[in-house]
Protein backbone atom coordinates (compact mmCIF):
# COMPACT_ATOMS: atom_id res chain seq x y z
CA UNK A 1 0.00 0.00 0.00
CA UNK A 2 2.89 2.30 0.65
CA UNK A 3 4.05 2.01 -2.96
CA UNK A 4 0.59 3.09 -4.06
CA UNK A 5 0.77 6.24 -1.93
CA UNK A 6 4.24 6.98 -3.31
CA UNK A 7 2.96 6.51 -6.87
CA UNK A 8 -0.03 8.74 -6.17
CA UNK A 9 2.21 11.41 -4.71
CA UNK A 10 4.55 11.32 -7.73
CA UNK A 11 1.62 11.44 -10.18
CA UNK A 12 0.36 14.59 -8.49
CA UNK A 13 3.67 16.24 -9.39
CA UNK A 14 3.28 15.45 -13.11
CA UNK A 15 2.42 18.16 -15.59
CA UNK A 16 -0.89 18.12 -17.44
CA UNK A 17 0.87 16.86 -20.60
CA UNK A 18 2.47 13.97 -18.72
CA UNK A 19 -0.88 13.00 -17.18
CA UNK A 20 -2.55 13.12 -20.60
CA UNK A 21 0.22 10.99 -22.10
CA UNK A 22 -0.05 8.43 -19.27
CA UNK A 23 -3.82 8.27 -19.63
CA UNK A 24 -3.45 7.83 -23.39
CA UNK A 25 -0.96 4.98 -22.93
CA UNK A 26 -3.26 3.27 -20.43
CA UNK A 27 -6.17 3.53 -22.86
CA UNK A 28 -4.05 2.19 -25.73
CA UNK A 29 -2.94 -0.79 -23.65
CA UNK A 30 -6.56 -1.45 -22.62
CA UNK A 31 -7.71 -1.26 -26.25
CA UNK A 32 -4.96 -3.62 -27.42
CA UNK A 33 -5.84 -6.13 -24.70
CA UNK A 34 -9.51 -5.88 -25.62
CA UNK A 35 -8.69 -6.35 -29.32
CA UNK A 36 -6.72 -9.48 -28.56
CA UNK A 37 -8.77 -11.19 -25.87
CA UNK A 38 -12.38 -10.02 -26.34
CA UNK A 39 -15.14 -12.15 -27.88
CA UNK A 40 -14.46 -10.64 -31.30
CA UNK A 41 -10.72 -10.30 -30.78
CA UNK A 42 -7.78 -11.66 -32.69
CA UNK A 43 -7.47 -14.80 -30.55
CA UNK A 44 -11.09 -15.73 -31.20
CA UNK A 45 -10.68 -15.06 -34.92
CA UNK A 46 -7.57 -17.28 -34.94
CA UNK A 47 -9.48 -20.08 -33.19
CA UNK A 48 -12.30 -19.81 -35.72
CA UNK A 49 -9.80 -19.87 -38.57
CA UNK A 50 -8.34 -23.14 -37.27
CA UNK A 51 -11.83 -24.57 -36.84
CA UNK A 52 -12.74 -23.51 -40.38
CA UNK A 53 -9.65 -25.27 -41.76
CA UNK A 54 -10.59 -28.45 -39.87
CA UNK A 55 -14.17 -28.26 -41.17
CA UNK A 56 -12.94 -27.85 -44.75
CA UNK A 57 -10.73 -30.93 -44.41
CA UNK A 58 -13.58 -32.90 -42.85
CA UNK A 59 -15.93 -31.75 -45.63
CA UNK A 60 -13.46 -32.93 -48.28
CA UNK A 61 -13.11 -36.31 -46.58
CA UNK A 62 -16.90 -36.72 -46.35
CA UNK A 63 -17.29 -35.75 -50.02
CA UNK A 64 -14.80 -38.46 -51.00
CA UNK A 65 -16.63 -40.97 -48.80
CA UNK A 66 -19.95 -39.99 -50.42
CA UNK A 67 -18.44 -40.49 -53.87
CA UNK A 68 -17.34 -44.00 -52.90
CA UNK A 69 -20.76 -44.82 -51.50
CA UNK A 70 -22.46 -43.52 -54.68
CA UNK A 71 -20.21 -45.76 -56.79
CA UNK A 72 -21.05 -48.73 -54.57
CA UNK A 73 -24.78 -47.99 -54.92
CA UNK A 74 -24.51 -47.76 -58.71
CA UNK A 75 -22.62 -51.04 -58.74
CA UNK A 76 -25.29 -52.71 -56.62
CA UNK A 77 -28.00 -51.43 -58.95
CA UNK A 78 -26.38 -52.80 -62.10
CA UNK A 79 -24.00 -55.65 -61.17
CA UNK A 80 -25.38 -58.94 -59.76
CA UNK A 81 -21.83 -60.02 -58.85
CA UNK A 82 -21.49 -56.93 -56.61
CA UNK A 83 -24.73 -57.86 -54.85
CA UNK A 84 -23.47 -61.40 -54.31
CA UNK A 85 -20.15 -60.17 -52.89
CA UNK A 86 -21.95 -57.78 -50.53
CA UNK A 87 -24.25 -60.57 -49.33
CA UNK A 88 -21.28 -62.87 -48.73
CA UNK A 89 -19.08 -60.29 -47.02
CA UNK A 90 -21.55 -58.29 -44.96
CA UNK A 91 -24.32 -60.79 -44.29
CA UNK A 92 -22.23 -64.01 -44.25
CA UNK A 93 -24.62 -65.67 -46.72
CA UNK A 94 -23.72 -68.77 -48.75
CA UNK A 95 -25.18 -70.41 -51.81
CA UNK A 96 -27.20 -73.59 -51.37
CA UNK A 97 -24.89 -76.61 -51.36
CA UNK A 98 -21.76 -74.66 -50.38
CA UNK A 99 -19.76 -75.64 -47.35
CA UNK A 100 -18.27 -73.03 -45.09
CA UNK A 101 -14.99 -73.76 -43.38
CA UNK A 102 -13.88 -71.69 -40.47
CA UNK A 103 -10.24 -71.76 -39.47
CA UNK A 104 -9.75 -71.52 -35.74
CA UNK A 105 -6.24 -70.96 -34.50
CA UNK A 106 -5.12 -72.58 -31.32
CA UNK A 107 -3.91 -70.20 -28.66
CA UNK A 108 -0.14 -70.32 -28.11
CA UNK A 109 0.99 -72.45 -25.17
CA UNK A 110 1.64 -70.49 -22.01
CA UNK A 111 5.23 -69.54 -21.37
CA UNK A 112 7.01 -71.45 -18.66
CA UNK A 113 8.40 -69.34 -15.87
CA UNK A 114 11.55 -70.53 -14.04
Amino acid sequence: MQWFKALQHSILKWTKAQKTLALGLILIVAMVLAAIFSDKGFMNVYDFTEELDYMKQRNTALAEENTGIRKEIEGLKSDPYAIEMLARDKLNLVKPGERVYQIVREPPPPEKTP
